[in-house]
């Protein structure tokens, strides 16, 4: 089984805060771009090897970057909800056959025009209590069997530890009916609510019973409208809304492929207590038939305490949002820190990759590119830009082993120095770019220390 919805955003935040850990420190930014402190450093192989070293380090998240379909995985929850949801359906019936419940009716409300009908039962480790409020009409009066207009329904069940599960089916087109008539559209509405040790979970629907007019039957039945919130002692914390994406006022049809459009926003992550608010918007196509979900697109940013800014970003190679099968991508992630008084100003890590012909899976998944440009307010170095580009496509969960580098860093007293050349597992063989504008060669250990030359 999938991770839910909440696990799944948990292994999309990126980074959070343990990527560009700078510090926060407590003087204030200097206006220059020149630091007098740092004047009369020499900016050595050395010094250059380090600022090397860190950006590969960042170049290795490629190992615990998320795997697309986890980052876009919503559409496993959405899913998998709707599929909760239409089987409750069939809870427009007054009580469920087989069961050893006494149906009693309430008629004071008849001249009204409705009667109330409801049971209560025991299920094992479950009680219910249903509740139907029927159109006192001939149907509700003639003797038959679950032939009568139902005006909405309710069930509700009690768990021994205390969780109550509400299911509430109300009219969704206007005819004031949730039972189904043959040979029209048949909408209603469907609420299911959980409340637990002080959460509450609120999924709401519109459902149409399609042709067949039997909700009870899921095969043409379609989910028009979805919405889900989170609250914990009566605040919000989370919300979802799923939206058509392709037009056809449709979000779930089991007989076509679906594009949906799916928007979540979490505040105070539970697990992440350095996050504010991340919010994640991503396009799902829903197969036919129930045959997969595809990821179409996905933008994801949180903010954190302090006032840092994360996103994630992904384009094709045309520069659209649209992730394609078999074609390179590049997913960008950025954190952009607004404080002065942050070491960090900004952090941008491109990764240019392959997700292979299987959305769903990230076995094929290969990273080809990683490019990385930081900026600080703080401290020696300044700026810094990389790019590593691999000899080999470096498969999903391993880290860059071989390949091609060149990049410049900027420090504190203004000068520039330059790196170039080639990376393997023991180290960097690289040219040496001083900032007198000489070229020396330099061999590195992992770490960025000097190991021959400079």
């Amino acid at each position: 089984m999938k991770p839910t919805l909440r696990k799944q955003m948990t292994r999309t935040l990126f980074f959070g805060a343990t990527l560009f850990l700078g510090g926060c420190v407590t003087s204030e930014e200097n206006p220059s771009d020149i630091d007098p402190s740092f004047a009369q450093v020499d900016i050595d192989a050395q010094i250059a090897g380090r600022t090397l070293a860190g950006s590969f380090e960042l170049a290795g998240e490629w190992v615990g970057l998320p795997s697309l379909p986890a980052e876009a995985g919503l559409q496993t929850s959405l899913s998998a909800r709707i599929a909760a949801l239409g089987k409750t359906t069939a809870l427009a019936k007054r009580s469920d056959p087989g069961l050893d419940a006494v149906l009693n009716i309430d008629l004071e409300d008849t001249a009204k025009g409705y009667a109330t009908v409801y049971a209560q039962y025991q299920l094992l480790l479950v009680k219910v209590t249903d509740t139907a409020i029927v159109k006192w009409d001939d149907k509700a009066r003639d003797g038959i069997d679950d032939n009568e207009n139902i005006l909405s329904f309710k069930r509700v069940q009690i768990h021994p530890a205390g969780k109550v599960e509400t299911a509430q089916f109300t009219d969704g087109d206007g005819d004031g009916l949730v039972s189904p008539t043959p040979g029209r559209k048949n909408l209603a509405k469907l609420t299911v609510t959980v409340t637990d040790k002080g959460a509450m979970e609120t999924a709401s629907l519109v459902v149409d019973a399609g042709a067949d007019a039997d909700f009870d039957l899921e095969g043409d039945n379609t989910i028009l409208k979805a919405e889900w919130t989170r609250a914990v002692d009566g605040s919000l914390r989370a919300s979802s809304v799923f939206l058509d994406a392709d037009g056809d006022g449709v979000i779930l049809d089991h007989s076509k492929d679906c594009l949906v459009e799916v928007k979540h926003a979490v505040l105070r992550p539970r697990d992440r207590p350095l996050v504010v608010r991340a919010d994640f918007e991503a396009k799902v196509r829903l197969m036919a038939g129930k045959a997969g979900e595809e990821p179409v697109t996905l933008y994801y940013r949180e903010e954190m305490i302090g006032g840092r800014i994360n996103t994630i970003a992904i384009k094709n190679g045309e520069g659209g949002s649209e992730i394609k099968k078999g074609e390179n991508l590049t997913v960008r992630l950025e954190t952009h820190v607004p404080s002065g008084k942050d070491t960090l100003k900004s952090a941008d890590i491109e990764i240019v990759m392959n997700p292979g012909m299987d959305l769903n899976s990230d076995s094929d998944d290969v990273c080809l590119e990683i490019h990385i440009a930081t900026r600080k307010r703080f401290g020696l170095e300044r700026e810094a830009e990389f790019h590593f580009i691999s000899a080999e496509p470096i498969p999903h969960g391993r880290e860059p082993v071989a390949g091609r580098f060149h990049g410049e860093a900027t420090y504190a007293n203004g000068k520039k120095a330059g790196l170039s050349g080639e990376f393997s597992p023991e180290g960097f063989s690289a040219e040496f770019a001083k900032p007198d504008g000489s070229v020396v060669k330099v061999t590195y250990g992992k770490n960025g220390g000097v190991v021959a030359g400079g």
